[in-house]
């Protein structure tokens, strides 16, 4: 499911923004087109300035040297006064006739752009065509009548070919195909890389999703094999000790799944964001006087020393208390659980800038640095065999969505000697959001 959600991902990654770089990059070759094809009108329109001047300046049609233009840059020249006339070469597939008629004539013009200009202080103008030829190529046909000093009018033609679109595209954007597959690369390599973090959470969460759902059946179904036993032996018409021991034994499987549905359903709810938190002002002193005394018993009977260290000021900490309660008698219960008779556990807070450090040391069997990151996983317990059955992997999850919800942190740590030590931070000020 997850490769499929990638690959869609990358399919549609890849789409948008390769379509956005083509249609940049036709933008950018239409733009190249145009530049190539307006330096062209502005070469035709130089050559023909060039050589009104040179008549202007008295220079006898005679005397022009039109082939050297016509020549050079294969272009068609016609220069008349009405007595003489020149022209240079014919370079065109097409009939000049059929051109000239069409400049003169104004018939079958694609575009025209008519200009005034000034001669020696004599107004002229010249006409700018885009014409047809007959294998459906394009020329500039600039008609420019004036007058010379002597009031003679001639009439001047000049026919320069236009470059062919495809032609311009060859010529300047001929990388282009290969920028294009550069980009492609590119983007293909970005995509895979940025989607596959994207997805990457969806997918931790369908593994932890999986793990969860066959750790709670592993849980689910052991109470239920006891109990399914202990039923179908039961004798009720005849209830002696062992009846006694096989309704107490059922009473406590009963109780373990109890226990282990309302944590499953407290980090569901967690999962939905449905914890809701009842801040106040709380008293520290007497949030860890209150904890201590919940667990003192316990660890009396267990042979363990359990110690309070409280300093004699604490400000007030806006928290969840009852919720924070919870999350200390996680940790005293886990303490208490793998601390050996004779042995001590210390509770304690200390006060930091701008947050409250909590404590729980115990100086049990400890963690192995290699398990450390995965006590806060779901259904993850230190007894890999499980002889514990009241404990199910879930507690310290609960706790670290908890301390979440008060936007502070919880960590383990070695203690000297051999143990664990959970310290939590909450800030002494939490956001409303």
């Amino acid at each position: 499911m997850i490769n499929k959600l990638r690959k869609k991902l990358m399919t549609l990654f890849l789409t948008l923004t390769m379509l956005i770089f083509t249609v940049a990059m036709f933008i950018m070759m239409s733009n190249t087109v145009a530049s190539i094809q307006g330096s062209e009108v502005e070469y035709v329109n130089n050559m023909t300035d060039r050589i009104i001047e040179q008549v202007q300046h008295g220079e006898k049609i005679a005397n022009l040297d039109l082939s050297f233009y016509a020549t050079k840059f294969h272009t068609w020249i016609y220069l008349s006064d009405g007595l003489a006339e020149q022209s240079g070469p014919d370079f065109f597939s097409a009939s000049l006739d059929s051109l000239l008629n069409q400049i003169r004539s104004g018939k079958s013009v694609v575009s025209m752009q008519a200009t005034t200009e000034k001669y020696a202080n004599q107004e002229s103008y010249r006409t700018l065509h885009l014409i047809a030829g007959s294998k459906n190529e394009t020329y500039y046909g600039v008609h420019s009548p004036f007058l010379s000093y002597s009031g003679t009018k001639y009439d001047f033609i000049i026919i320069y070919p236009q470059s062919p679109f495809w032609a311009i595209i060859r010529s300047y954007c001929g990388w282009y195909p290969l920028l294009w597959l550069g980009v492609f690369a590119f983007m293909y390599l970005i995509s895979h890389i940025l989607i596959k973090k994207a997805v990457q959470p969806a997918e931790n969460a369908m593994i932890s999703q999986k793990e969860f759902i066959a750790s709670a059946s592993h849980e689910l179904k052991a109470p239920l094999a006891v109990i399914q036993v202990n039923t179908e032996t039961l004798d009720m018409n005849h209830f002696d000790a062992a009846s006694e021991q096989k309704k107490r034994v059922i009473l406590e499987e009963c109780a373990r799944m109890n226990n282990l549905l309302k944590s499953m359903l407290a980090l569901a709810s967690s999962d939905a964001g449905n914890w809701k938190m009842n801040v106040r002002d709380a008293d520290i002193d007497t949030l860890l006087i209150e904890t201590w005394e919940m667990f003192i018993e316990s660890a009396r009977k267990q042979n363990v020393r359990l110690d309070l260290t409280i300093d004699e000021d604490y400000p007030k900490l806006s928290c969840d208390k009852e919720r924070l309660t919870q999350v200390f008698s996680i940790l005293l219960d886990n303490a208490l659980t793998y601390s050996k008779p004779g042995l001590s556990i210390q509770i304690g807070a200390k006060v930091q800038t701008k947050q409250m450090m909590f404590y729980v040391i115990d100086h049990g069997c400890g963690i192995a640095d290699t398990e450390k990151e995965k006590v806060f996983e779901r259904f993850y317990c230190g007894d890999s065999s499980r002889t514990n059955k009241d404990h199910y992997g879930m507690g310290l999850s609960i706790a670290l969505e908890i301390i979440k919800l008060h936007q502070g942190s919880i960590h383990l740590k070695d203690t000297p000697g051999g143990g664990c030590t959970f310290e939590i931070n909450i800030p002494f000020e939490i956001s409303s959001h």
